[in-house]
């Protein structure tokens, strides 16, 4: 890879830093299983004038869901499920939905099923609705007082759908559902479950829902950043829902991570399922996962806000060229403050970007990031 273009990248990141537009980035590289690039910059806690390192822990937010979506995946290898069963059949709150229209709630034609809840065609959204009324209610469900899983999806399951299970596209909570249903299916917390099957066989020692005492020193501050007050804290190392006593393990968002150990998850995935001798999922599985099963829906390019024809989704991650019906595409999410993370077959390439920054989007640090990687490309 041309370490030119990957300097270029520094420098251009390290001018927003120096600029105060971020508190600090850190980028990191991996080609065929080796890592080329891997530069930290600014600060993981501006007060403090602690330097982020790569010891430094993020939230990482929606980057939990592929790793979920990898583990529900396990159970489905081990016969506990098949992705078209409807999801009542396992959890029997969802045994009749409603879909929200301004007129009236009207009986779902079809049964959520569990593929639904993979591609986020189930229905469900974030609240953020076309329906002023839909939204409304998902204020009042007042889904974050819940204290477990169970409570939460209790909550869920009461809202009505945005639309008819399969038939549209909409990011949302459903991968909240996927985590409870591990549970359901496993016995197991989400914690356990993913601490015996994921974190461990794949040496992920920082990655947690509940950040260790002895780790809150190394966790990132969040920070938000407004043109009028520049950059400001929205949430402190030391007083934040990781440090507090965990007992909702949230499968849509609720993982803390460092670069290094999220490098690992994702060359598993490059790798067909293995890494270091341990296989997480069968290459099979890791296929079907892997495959776009849109067909490249209008409706994702729209919300994504990525051109047509770029995008479809597969089971737990976005699919670049998913229309394009070639082998080698790109896969990769990311996750609500600037974390992103993207897997380039072709290239066996995988690039992952950690700030913690909210709002994020206006400094375009993904497509840049992007950009610069392709470029860098030589061989």
């Amino acid at each position: 890879m041309s370490s030119d273009s990957l300097q270029r990248m520094n420098a251009h990141f390290h001018r927003l830093v120096d600029a105060k537009q971020l508190a600090g980035i850190q980028t990191a590289v991996m080609r065929n299983g080796r890592l080329v690039h891997f530069d930290s910059y600014g600060y993981a806690n501006i007060q403090a004038k602690k330097l982020l390192d790569e010891r430094s822990i993020f939230r990482v937010f929606s980057m939990t869901k592929p790793i979920v979506s990898v583990a529900l995946m396990q159970l489905y290898e081990a016969g506990k499920f098949k992705l078209e069963d409807p999801v009542y059949k396992y959890l029997p709150e969802f045994k009749q939905m409603y879909i929200y229209t301004d007129s009236a709630l009207v009986r779902a034609n079809k049964p959520i099923r569990v593929i639904d809840l993979l591609t986020h065609t189930a229905g469900f959204s974030y609240g953020r609705t076309p329906h002023p009324g839909l939204s409304r209610m998902y204020v009042e469900a007042n889904l974050r007082a819940a204290k477990t899983n169970k409570e939460y999806i209790h909550k869920l399951s009461k809202l009505p759908l945005q639309f008819e299970p399969g038939t549209d596209w909409q990011y949302g909570l459903s991968t909240n559902i996927c985590g409870y249903l591990i549970e359901v299916l496993s016995g197991k917390s989400l914690n356990n479950y993913l601490q015996d099957h994921i974190f461990t066989p794949l040496s992920m020692k920082d990655t947690h829902f509940q950040l260790p005492k002895d780790k809150i020193e190394r966790f990132t501050v969040g920070y938000g950043w407004r043109t009028t007050t520049g950059l400001t804290i929205v949430e402190t190392q030391n007083d934040n829902r990781y440090v507090r006593n965990v007992t909702l393990f949230n499968g849509g968002g609720g993982l803390v991570s460092t670069t290094a150990d999220y490098m690992k998850f994702c060359q598993m995935i490059l790798n067909k399922g293995t890494l270091d001798g341990k296989r997480i999922l069968k290459q099979t599985t890791i296929a079907l996962m892997l495959r776009d099963h849109l067909q490249g829906a209008r409706s994702v390019q729209e919300r994504l806000r990525l051109p047509v024809g770029e995008a479809g989704f597969g089971l737990g991650f976005v699919i670049k060229g998913a229309n394009a019906n070639q082998l080698e595409k790109v896969y990769g999410w990311g996750g609500a403050v600037g974390t992103y993370f993207r897997i380039d077959t072709a290239n066996q390439l995988i690039y992952i970007l950690m700030i913690q920054l909210s709002p994020y989007r206006q400094l375009g640090l993904q497509r840049l990031m992007q950009n610069y990687i392709n470029t860098a490309i030589i061989d």
